[in-house]
């Protein structure tokens, strides 16, 4: 076993290959361990270089011990040691959503692989064309370019946005096979004779077609960070959208209530010119029989208004609050939480508001008995829970098809439920919907660090 590590490295470890080794964990861990200033974590040189040599050691390490194989007893190309040791820091290390991992994952192991070869191959044809030449150097500059790659698709990250199945299935499959197709040619290089004696012949061609699926490897990772970018700027839209529509009925609401208050006014100047008659008459017993009328009058209150202490909240359940009376649907709403939460307002209105909405919208699209509307809001330790039920003729097997809707405009169909689950994913919660006992019933849950923290000062 010394005698292999010996040889081991007398043979095959080098400077161009310890600079592989180095480059390609660059790589690795630019693309899968570090986030990046959109996702709220600065850059780190110190851990970077780190996790770097610690990466570099594991490709060594598994070289290492393919190399210690007698001959023959297996095949194992030299990429297994990228593909095993970017997997197991995807594993272990990765940063990034399961999607996002297997994109920039594949997208490591793509570039390795190929810069290699390019490196490998573009060199020995050089050198046909021109004895003398040194092979390293193209080796290093391969390094290098595969680096400079990877700079460039993190200053263009797929992370930041949220992958599709398919998009994320289409790149990798794009990578996986660009890097295969390499190591099949390696492979067929090795166990046959013909094959092997003919590549050294078409050598130039071979690189070329390395050239080629390189930048085609490219020009998908773009296209794709190209279609995530527009669905991603979509449902951007959507929520400014929905948050204009909010304030807009937010207004009209408004508008309707001070109109009605100004009724109101008017009515209650009546009312005192109409008692000040009847005291300058001495008619007080119809002034009694007018305050007992007008008592009852009053016992109603003019506006039913949610006031649990939260503003935030608060002005979202009350807008909700607002459309639901005007389209005659009762409203049951319980509301349990601190004054202030660490959350953004913008994704509480949208959240509440786009589950809220979808209760309305069946309430009008199904028309049951007793139409209504039920909400309650609550703290669990450290997570803000949402629960919003409504009657529902849907069974589970319906639901379970595709939900409906009763928006005429179908392109926005589906697009508060992607707002709600972007809004959960970004707060480490769920979202799920099910159908019980004739409701539907949707359940939100959403991580708030220092929640308690900040409630225990609050009491302060």
């Amino acid at each position: 076993m010394l005698e292999r590590i010996a040889w081991y490295f007398d043979h095959i470890f080098d400077i161009p290959f310890a600079l592989q080794l180095v480059c390609y964990s660059v790589v690795t861990v630019l693309l899968l361990g570090v986030k990046g200033g959109d996702e709220g974590e600065k850059f780190k040189p110190l851990a970077f270089a780190l996790e770097t040599v610690a990466l570099a050691a594991v490709f060594l390490a598994v070289d290492l011990i393919v190399a210690m194989c007698p001959p023959g007893v297996l095949y194992v190309d030299s990429s297994f040691k990228y593909f095993g040791g970017i997997v197991l820091f995807a594993l272990i290390r990765g940063k990034h959503t399961f999607r996002n991992r297997l994109v920039m994952g594949s997208t490591a192991f793509a570039l390795c692989v190929l810069t290699g070869a390019l490196g490998t191959l573009g060199g020995q044809a050089i050198e046909m064309l021109a004895p003398g030449f040194d092979i390293a150097i193209s080796k290093v500059i391969s390094y290098l370019l595969a680096v400079a790659c990877a700079v460039l698709l993190y200053m263009y990250p797929i992370f930041k946005f949220e992958i599709g199945w398919s998009d994320c299935t289409l790149l990798a499959i794009c990578n996986l096979l660009s890097a295969g197709a390499f190591v099949l040619y390696e492979f067929m290089r090795r166990f046959n004779e013909e094959f092997m004696q003919a590549s050294y012949t078409h050598l130039p061609f071979a690189a070329i077609i390395i050239i080629i699926l390189f930048v085609i490897g490219i020009m998908t990772y773009f296209m794709t960070y190209g279609i995530c970018r527009e669905k991603t700027h979509a449902l951007t839209l959507e929520i400014e959208r929905e948050k204009k529509q909010s304030l807009k009925e937010l207004v009209a609401l408004s508008e309707a209530k001070l109109a009605e208050l100004r009724e109101v006014r008017h009515d209650v100047n009546n009312q005192y010119a109409y008692m000040q008659a009847m005291l300058e008459e001495g008619k007080y017993e119809q002034l009694k029989a007018y305050f007992s009328e007008l008592i009852g009058t009053f016992a109603t209150p003019l506006f039913e208004q949610i006031d649990s202490g939260n503003a935030d909240i608060d002005s979202v359940l009350n807008l909700e609050l607002a459309k639901m009376r005007t389209k005659n649907i009762k409203a049951d709403i319980r509301v349990s939480v601190p004054p202030v939460l660490p959350i953004k307002r913008s994704g509480v209105l949208s959240l509440f508001a786009n589950v809220i909405d979808n209760a309305i919208d069946a309430c009008e699209r199904e028309k049951p008995e007793n139409p209504f509307v039920s909400v309650v809001v609550g703290m669990r330790e450290e997570e803000l829970l949402f629960v919003v039920s409504n009657p529902t003729k849907l069974t589970q097997e319906e639901l379970d098809a595709g939900l409906l809707t009763s928006k005429k405009d179908n392109k926005r169909h589906g697009y508060g439920m992607k707002i709600i689950r972007k809004i959960v994913k970004q707060h480490n919660g769920f979202y799920r919907y099910s159908i019980k006992d004739g409701l539907f019933v949707s359940e939100c849950l959403i991580s708030l660090p220092g929640a308690n923290k900040q409630k225990e000062n609050e009491i302060r």
